[in-house]
């Protein structure tokens, strides 16, 4: 890790070596830090430090752009998944209540030619309002 201090004119680079196999904390490391004045480095090697931490952040930053528009698409597809089953169910809602009606005004009897008519009426137009949509 490189870091420049603009306060002390100096670039500190850090190093960081596993005390352990596999590392879980930052206990589990050991620091080591080298100290470079500014005026020691070459401008060209100033300002190639620059461009490379430059890069790192804006590749860093568009990484999580990115994220943050992929996850913005994910809750929109989301949230018109869900308005299409709230819509599907208030719909099974309505024909639910349309049959009921039919029954309710038309009789209980299984028998009675008019109500079965009524319902198969009714089925037939609710299979034809699937096959349509």
């Amino acid at each position: 890790m490189v870091a420049y201090d603009f306060k002390e004119e100096k670039m500190i680079l850090s190093h960081f070596k596993p005390k352990v196999p596999q590392p879980q904390t930052a206990a589990d490391y050991v620091k080591k830090n080298l100290e470079v004045l500014a005026k020691e480095i070459h401008p060209m090697d100033q300002i190639e430090l620059h461009k490379q931490t430059g890069e790192m952040v804006y590749a860093t930053l568009a990484d999580k752009a990115m994220l943050a528009h992929e996850l913005k698409e994910s809750l929109k597809n989301t949230n018109t998944q869900l308005d299409l089953e709230r819509m599907s169910s208030s719909t099974k809602d309505n024909r639910i209540k349309t049959l009921e009606e039919i029954i309710v005004d038309l009789g209980h009897d299984p028998k009675d030619p008019k109500g079965v008519k009524a319902l198969m009426k009714k089925k037939e137009d609710d299979i034809a309002a699937s096959e349509n949509n």
